[in-house]
């Protein structure tokens, strides 16, 4: 991919997160900016937890294959 195209991905992956993020924030009630990077950054957790797991998995598994 080109470095345009990843730009363009990563922006909407951010703006995806900024619109879920506002949307909890008001749910939730507490409309003050601390209570919107807390929530920010909790997204931003459970978004990347997923991927860390599987970057992990990934890696034990290429090594296990390089021993073979």
């Amino acid at each position: 991919m080109k470095k345009i195209e990843w730009l363009i991905a990563a922006l909407l992956i951010a703006a995806g997160l900024i619109c879920l993020t506002v949307s909890a924030t008001t749910i939730w009630g507490t409309e003050s900016i601390v209570s919107y990077f807390k929530t920010f950054v909790q997204l931003c957790l459970w978004t990347g937890l997923p991927f860390l797991i599987i970057g992990i998995v990934y890696f034990i598994l290429l090594l296990k294959r390089k021993d073979k």
